[in-house]
């Protein structure tokens, strides 16, 4: 089926990996400018990155947006009569190439829009010999040749394998060969290859090689596992997104019970989950990635006027902890300046206090707020008195850790590890949100599984996997011995209901391959 079953992308190194199960990647989101009206938000299915002229391109079927990626401004390209998709975007020039659906008959006809103007001007394919099949896509490579991946058609008129065909700017045929795509139409490219999840894997058509190769998990196996190429595990699968190192690809999860984004190195094929902040994966419309960020489009009720609005959101890829690591943070702090002391004040009165110089070295976060212009700033003084997560002992974990890089405090209090997880999350401290979940996955029993899942549920960390792994394990005795808690679940956590009633219906590893979203 697979020209290589098992191949080796582009520059592939061989190397062992000790994989950092201590933390995670995190991808933290946060909104970009106001909200952009649409009619129907659900057909936004088409999200890519134009690195030519630095904007996105967002498509619903008919309409082609253009969105500053800064201040989530937008304005329309081009409108069409037929439901049209993007196929690339040309990297010589950044023109959006559009495929549009015939009418009557398989295939698509193609045209180029460009950004700077919205002019649209049609791509002739009357040079290029496509034999018996139907185009479904074109690639500009930036070579120049032309990728266009078909449909071969029977005598009776209907679709077969999808197949790429390379031909060079004069429409002369290079070679043809098998690429094994079930959406090649939504299938997203970088310069290397398009990519594809089937089944429970990964899989790509490199350019180059002009084969399809099978990149990581198993066509048939399901299952939850980092690791590298075939040794890593996913469950049913939506669409990838992709930029020129990482592919990105989620776990399904909205009929389901777990949800899971996963990060693919394009380089070493080593895949680990990834946890997601500022934004739950049940809100996501769709999403893609440039070298530096992630870009997700997020559904919103408007105004009465609108049916609805998307937001957009960014997390920055950058793997360096946002949040300076101890040795360098010391090493920035001026000590000429005056020593200053920011108070955090608590609801029983309570006061902790923490140079304001460290502070502000090691979180972004309380920079920002501390250099706002707003009270904070004048006073020194942050008031928590209405913060149900910040106590004493809370807080105290959270300032010794901006002051040592430690998690310093009681190691098996459930309470006060998932209220430091809160406060660390709410003011953007990925380690330590990382430190509070291994504590918590330390203390996590058949007992306790449903009070964390209650707490984690949507977050798709780590912490909310392993309470799902103990039920897949010890489902049945762990659900009978909280048989008399369902009705006070189904009435406080709905959404914790559903998912557990549809694990109990045997759906926690869907086998049948369903109409795949982003």
């Amino acid at each position: 089926f697979w020209l290589n079953l098992v191949a080796q992308p582009p520059d592939f190194e061989v190397a062992h990996f000790a994989m950092d199960l201590a933390r995670p990647p995190t991808l933290q989101f946060e909104i970009v400018g106001g909200g952009i009206p649409v009619d129907y938000s659900w057909r936004f299915r088409c999200l890519e990155f134009n690195a030519v002229h630095q904007k996105l391109i967002a498509c619903d079927g008919w309409s082609v947006i253009a969105i500053d990626p800064l201040d989530g401004s937008h304005r329309i390209l081009r409108q069409f009569p037929n439901e049209s998709f993007i196929s690339c975007i040309d990297p010589s020039n950044g023109d959006v190439v559009m495929a549009t659906n015939r009418e009557g008959s398989a295939g698509a006809d193609f045209s180029r829009v460009a950004v700077t103007t919205g002019q649209t001007s049609t791509i002739s394919l009357a040079d290029v010999d496509l034999w018996s099949y139907a185009p479904q896509r074109l690639i500009i490579l930036g070579n120049g040749e032309r990728c266009i991946l078909a449909t071969e058609l029977d005598p009776d008129g209907m679709m077969g394998s999808t197949e790429a065909g390379h031909f060079d700017a004069n429409g002369k045929c290079i070679a043809w060969s098998v690429a094994c795509f079930a959406e090649s139409f939504q299938s997203p490219a970088n310069r290397s290859g398009v990519f594809d999840s089937f089944g429970h894997s990964v899989t790509a058509y490199f350019f180059e090689q002009r084969a399809a190769v099978f990149l990581a998990g198993s066509e048939d196996t399901p299952g939850c596992v980092d690791g590298v190429g075939t040794h890593a595990r996913f469950g049913d699968l939506r669409l990838p997104t992709v930029n020129n190192k990482f592919l990105f690809v989620r776990m399904d999860g909205a009929e389901t019970w777990q949800w899971r984004l996963a990060r693919l190195n394009l380089k070493t094929l080593q895949v680990q989950s990834v946890h997601v902040t500022g934004l739950d994966h049940s809100d996501l419309l769709n999403y893609c990635a440039s070298d530096d960020y992630m870009f997700a489009l997020k559904a919103c009720p408007a105004s009465k006027d609108e049916v609805y609005k998307l937001l957009l959101m960014r997390a920055s890829l950058d793997e360096s902890d946002p949040s300076p690591g101890l040795v360098e943070a010391v090493s920035s702090v001026d000590l000429r300046a005056p020593v200053q002391a920011v108070s955090f004040r608590l609801s029983d009165g309570t006061v902790l206090q923490v140079d304001r110089r460290i502070l502000v070295a090691r979180s972004e976060y309380f920079r920002r707020m501390l250099s706002s212009g707003l009270r904070e700033e004048h006073t020194n003084e942050i008031d928590l008195c209405a913060d149900s997560d910040a106590d004493e002992a809370s807080l105290s974990v959270l300032l010794r850790f901006v002051l040592s890089d430690a998690w310093e405090g009681p190691h098996k209090d459930v309470e006060l590890a998932f209220r430091v997880r809160c406060l660390a999350d709410r003011y953007q401290l990925p380690k330590l949100v990382d430190l509070a979940e291994a504590h918590l996955h330390r203390l996590l029993i058949p007992t306790s599984v449903l009070s964390f899942l209650d707490r984690v549920l949507g977050s798709g960390g780590p912490l909310e996997q392993a309470c799902w792994e103990l039920l897949n394990a010890r489902g049945a005795e762990i659900i009978s011995g909280h048989e008399a808690d369902l009705d006070t679940i189904i009435s406080q956590n709905p959404k914790l209901a559903k998912r557990l009633i549809l694990w109990g219906a045997g759906s926690s590893w869907p086998q049948q391959k369903k109409l795949r979203t982003t």
